[in-house]
């Protein structure tokens, strides 16, 4: 099985930790270096999707390409885990 595979059989508790680990090892240095953060706020099945609440922090609260910077985000999570991500902030 792929790591696609893998999440999709996951319970919600491991779905969760494992987009929490994506955040830390491969999106949250690079908000830090710009002076800003996230919270991951929740997660949800919703119409067959998994939606990522996530909060910005710091300097991303008020930065122009936080649009941007939440595709990104969005598409790193696709990537790695499943194409059914959506990612909101709120």
């Amino acid at each position: 099985m792929n790591e696609k595979e893998n999440f999709t059989a996951m319970t919600m508790v491991q779905k969760i930790n494992t987009i929490d680990k994506v955040i830390e090892d491969n999106i949250r240095d690079f908000l830090i270096k710009d002076n800003g953060d996230l919270d991951l706020i929740n997660v949800e099945e919703k119409n067959g999707h998994i939606v990522v609440y996530i909060e910005y922090q710091g300097a991303c609260t008020s930065c122009a390409s936080s649009g941007g910077t939440l595709v990104s985000i969005e598409n790193i999570l696709q990537r790695m885990l499943s194409d059914n991500i959506r990612v909101v902030s709120i």
